[in-house]
């Protein structure tokens, strides 16, 4: 149990910011599927609230499938065995990254994302668009590191698809980036490439701050279709698709 979280700073939308450091901390390796958390008792107190807000995040990230709360055992990360996120995801594990498989991916990432963005747009609470610029912020402070940009490039998908507020959305999302994870991080290595996702991270961002629900569509339409012609050149990969990011 070596995860320690720090305190939460304000009262403004407690359970939605504990819900977001939970899964940042899955997101960047900090937790595992199976690792078990602290109890309730203690996360309120290294959050600073109260246990009944802890247990109000425990749930949203219970009804996500990313947490599985076992009585008289405690709280754990949901392995892909133990929840409908992981069953979700287990088909994918073989469809093939490149041809048609890519191309497939794509259309329904753009589906998903572009719907998912248009949502962010109407429904994002003020918390949504401090995690999202703050989730920009800290990949400017960490140029030529893929590694670091991969994991912040997955945060704000995930943060886009938590503005959404649809759950579903959430926990497909978390599916497809963990399934990417080499792919996207290789893609990030494309000279020139991550100035270029940042810069489309920060027009999406714009649109859902101004709630444009159809220029935040557009934008993310853009953002991952350029990602999409980026990876699949042929000069880098062949005539075969690689892999893919966001």
């Amino acid at each position: 149990m070596g995860i320690r979280f720090d305190r939460i700073p304000d009262n403004r939308a407690l359970s939605e910011r504990i819900t977001a450091r939970i899964s940042d901390a899955i997101i960047g390796g900090e937790l595992g599927p199976g690792d078990r958390l602290p109890a309730e008792r203690e996360l309120a107190e290294q959050f600073g609230v109260s246990r009944t807000v802890v247990r109000d995040a425990v749930k949203m990230l219970s009804g996500r499938g990313v947490l599985q709360v076992r009585r008289g055992a405690g709280i754990f990360v949901a392995s892909a065995e133990e929840t409908a996120m992981g069953r979700l995801g287990q088909p994918a594990n073989f469809l093939p990254l490149r041809g048609a498989g890519l191309r497939d991916l794509f259309d329904v990432r753009k589906v998903l994302e572009a719907q998912g963005t248009e949502w962010a747009a109407e429904r994002r609470s003020a918390h949504h668009l401090e995690r999202l610029r703050g989730i920009i912020e800290d990949a400017h402070r960490h140029p030529g590191d893929p590694e670091v940009l991969s994991e912040r490039d997955a945060r704000f998908h995930v943060a886009v698809a938590e503005a959404s507020q649809n759950l579903v959305l959430v926990r497909v999302m978390l599916t497809l980036l963990d399934l990417l994870e080499a792919a996207r991080r290789e893609s990030l290595s494309i000279p020139g490439r991550p100035e270029l996702s940042l810069s489309q991270h920060e027009d999406v961002l714009r649109e859902i701050e101004a709630r444009n629900p159809e220029a935040a569509r557009r934008a993310m339409l853009e953002h991952l279709t350029s990602v999409e012609q980026a990876i699949t050149r042929p000069e880098r990969t062949g005539g075969r698709g690689m892999g893919v990011t966001g």
